[in-house]
């Protein structure tokens, strides 16, 4: 069949070139910024193995005051459980014809395809691993925030059961709140809500260092932070308008993602959460390899990433779960 063409050839179509912006410019992918935070803080790499185990103290021994020959208690203590967690996979692929790279050549080129095609795969990966990591594990994906800091107790995570291990269980905050409704004058509830998980955190040993949530919610507390009810002391600190975009609330760094459920808040504790991953699977690119023997001219590499989304200390992350933002 003879291939057409959409332009009208005529003597001053064919007198000049497309002026071409050779900026490839992103109109798909989102900022990844629970992915990014990830890799940046609570990243660690392995080198290989079928499972992750994380050591866990679990238990306490009781203390005997006792005087002259009582007789003391000999019971051997098992204070040290493990939580068991499965490695997961994401793969990219990477294809082009040999036809597209022979025409993708020589001074006609005007971008390398090849380049854009695997900065696609590398953005594409990221969106993958970055949903699943906002939401909860099914199938072959990594687990999410909401296995790990789960909604309701009783949760399994890392083989290990929280409603008979008391000690697993994450902190929550259920009430339904509207961050920027005033119950007391001048003090927002949605800042009232996020100190009581901080307090149920530190309880536990714990120091909430990211708070993650939803673009709706860190709107609220801009809000709140550029209004009447001051979330800090001092006027002249505010950090409202004029301050950072997402200020940093105490200690915790603030964070809103897309792919964090709505309503939803994490409160990280330092060390809570952890992003393992496989030193031979780290984001990078596999050899590319022919396809001939499929009787097809082309060349087929992947965008890889292992990785798993781990905590040792459950009880030190909190989840609000009804925070309505604006």
């Amino acid at each position: 069949m003879a291939q057409v063409t959409s332009e009208t050839w005529d003597t001053r179509w064919s007198a000049t070139r497309r002026s071409i912006d050779k900026t490839i410019v992103d109109n798909a992918f989102e900022p990844y910024r629970l992915l990014d935070l990830a890799r940046k803080k609570w990243k660690k790499t392995y080198s290989g193995g079928t499972e992750i185990s994380c050591l866990l103290e679990s238990s306490t021994v009781s203390a005997q005051a006792f005087d002259g020959w009582d007789q003391l208690d000999k019971s051997q203590a098992d204070p040290i459980e493990t939580a068991h967690y499965l490695p997961r996979y994401y793969a990219v692929p990477i294809a082009l014809s040999d036809t597209d790279s022979w025409e993708n050549s020589g001074a006609e080129k005007v971008f390398d395809l090849l380049e854009a095609i695997g900065n696609n795969a590398f953005n594409s990966l990221l969106k993958a691993i970055n949903e699943d990591m906002g939401s909860a594990q099914a199938a072959k994906n990594i687990l999410g925030l909401q296995d790990l800091i789960a909604d309701a107790a009783g949760a399994t995570v890392g083989g290990i059961n929280s409603g008979t291990s008391t000690f697993w269980e994450n902190q929550r905050v259920t009430g339904s709140v509207d961050f920027l409704t005033q119950t007391a004058t001048n003090v927002f509830n949605g800042i009232d809500s996020w100190n009581d998980g901080m307090d149920l955190a530190r309880i536990q040993g714990g120091n909430i260092v990211d708070m993650l949530t939803t673009y709706s919610i860190v709107k609220a507390y801009r809000i709140a932070l550029s209004s009447q009810g001051y979330a800090r002391t001092a006027v002249d600190d505010a950090k409202g308008v004029g301050g950072d975009f997402n200020p940093m609330f105490y200690t915790a760094k603030v964070t809103a993602d897309n792919d964090i459920a709505a309503l939803h808040s994490y409160g990280v504790s330092k060390g809570g959460l952890t992003l393992h991953v496989n030193s031979k699977a780290n984001f990078k690119k596999t050899p590319f390899v022919s396809t001939q023997s499929n009787g097809q001219l082309g060349q087929l590499g992947y965008m890889v990433a292992g990785v798993q989304m781990t905590t040792n200390q459950r009880r030190r992350n909190v989840v609000h779960t009804a925070l309505t933002g604006s």
